[in-house]
């Protein structure tokens, strides 16, 4: 059980505000299909929790959903009255299609998503559907989940990869990657990044291959409970769960014959938001991309400009054109840099004072969604960006990310943010256009003969240092 309380701000902007976690694992207390008292009593508790919660924070609307373990309840509606007259909640009790439909809704929202298999292990059920070129081709609710399995596997070690072979669809789009929703999935990329000493802590767009996957679930096989409690990366709650869910991942990888483990961060309750509150259950909520609307909801939950943003940006991705055209730059930096001009002024909404560094930090911890680790990371540092040897300071943690050459292209890009910025110094869109000349000295930069800039012109000149050492070219701004 998983309470998140969103705040929707009157700008359209939303953002998690607190977030509580319960186990009752109600499967466990299903007989003969009747959630037996003392479960009922556990899942009322908890709900009691989480109204507490709810009511320190205001909350003016609950979305309350139920899953597996309340579908096989022939008491159900029993149970839904009796939360409803002790904690206010009314659950609404939603079938497994709608189960699955809830994780595509969160994976389309924050991942590039094309062509996959997603598979949801919960408690007591596994979701697995088929998406080809953004839409659903096919879904089933499997009854086993991570609570469940291991009572199934010790009955029947092939169980779970009976029930994956009764089902055609697995087998139709071999190769294709795996995208993994739920607390297993993710506890598994953590412990697999401990072992790696992987340098974030971000789950959300990890990958796995099938190799690494079947090498930490059999490693957490062959460890008694005492061990197990210390793995790190591993929630003490799923102590006794993280390896039946593990062979649950594993059956479905194989089935699938699925080369690559995708880790989603969002899942049901985030699904549920787009859904039912906003709903919005395909697409990205701005724009029409996973980035940019991630990157205008940050903004606007940080109270950005974002005219301002919007045309920084423009001016930014003309002189990263012509760097192309110039052959100074290479190809594919274009959505880093969307995202490092767009988001660079957000550290203000802490301090103007070292917004820099502040929009750093804020970067980081603002789930950026559309963009691989690496990219977020070369974003912080792009639109931060005051220095190659400071940027390298910031970046130093995570340096096992880069390659060769990386830090000299963040450091001319960031160079280009600042160019940007100062081209449109007071914010009122005087410099639209211009054109740019690379020779073997001058960075030179033309602006219309008419352009009443000179407040712009002289805070761009301002980075000619920055422009000398990074490109070893002297920085000229003209008029035409």
């Amino acid at each position: 059980m998983r309470l998140s309380i969103i705040a929707q701000m009157d700008n359209g902007g939303y953002y998690v505000i607190d977030e509580q976690k319960a186990t009752p694992r109600l499967a466990n207390y299903v007989n003969d299909h009747i959630l037996a008292p003392e479960g009922i009593q556990k899942l009322i508790d908890h709900l009691r929790e989480f109204r507490g919660i709810c009511q320190a924070f205001d909350v003016n609307e609950v979305i309350a959903v139920g899953t597996a373990a309340l579908r096989k309840a022939k008491n159900r509606d029993q149970i839904i009255d009796l939360v409803a007259s002790t904690t206010g909640f009314m659950i609404d009790v939603i079938t497994g299609s709608d189960e699955a439909l809830f994780g595509v809704s969160a994976v389309k929202h924050t991942m590039d998503l094309q062509d996959a298999y997603l598979i949801d292990i919960g408690g007591a059920s596994t979701e697995i559907t088929l998406i080809k070129n953004g839409t659903i081709i096919a879904s089933h609710s499997f009854g086993v989940g991570a609570v469940t399995a291991h009572a199934v596997l010790h009955a029947n070690p092939q169980a779970i990869d009976q029930l994956f072979l009764a089902k055609d669809f697995l087998f139709d789009s071999p190769q294709i990657e795996l995208i993994g929703i739920g607390g297993t999935i993710r506890n598994i990329a953590r412990i697999h990044q401990a072992h790696t000493h992987y340098p974030l802590s971000i789950t959300h767009n990890y990958t796995m291959d099938h190799g690494q996957v079947r090498e930490i679930v059999h490693w957490l096989s062959l460890l008694p409970i005492q061990r197990l409690r210390k793995t790190e990366g591993l929630s003490k709650d799923r102590v006794d769960l993280i390896v039946p869910g593990g062979q649950i991942l594993l059956s479905a990888m194989t089935a699938t014959k699925t080369s690559q483990l995708r880790i989603s961060g969002r899942g049901l309750r985030d699904g549920a938001f787009y859904t039912r509150v906003l709903g919005e259950p395909d697409g990205p909520r701005f724009g029409t991309t996973v980035l940019e609307s991630s990157v205008i909801n940050t903004l606007r939950r940080f109270s950005t400009s974002e005219n301002h943003a919007t045309h920084v940006t423009k001016l930014a991705s003309l002189l990263y054109q012509a760097a192309i055209s110039s052959q100074i730059l290479p190809i594919g930096y274009e959505r880093v840099l969307y995202a490092s001009a767009m988001l660079h002024r957000i550290g203000i909404q802490v301090s103007y004072y070292s917004y820099d560094l502040h929009t750093f930090y804020l970067i980081f911890s603002s789930s950026i969604n559309g963009l691989s680790h690496k990219e977020i990371v070369m974003t912080a540092a792009i639109s931060s960006y005051k220095s190659r040897r400071r940027m390298m300071q910031l970046c130093q943690p995570y340096q096992s990310l880069f390659q060769d050459g990386d830090f000299l292209i963040a450091s001319q890009l960031g160079t280009l943010v600042r160019l940007a910025e100062s081209l449109d110094r007071r914010h009122e869109k005087r410099i639209h256009t211009f054109d740019v000349t690379f020779t073997g000295q001058d960075f030179i930069i033309t602006l219309p003969k008419t352009c009443d800039a000179e407040v712009e012109i002289a805070a761009a000149m301002a980075y000619s240092p920055y422009v000398k050492k990074t490109f070893a070219k002297n920085l000229i701004i003209k008029k035409a």
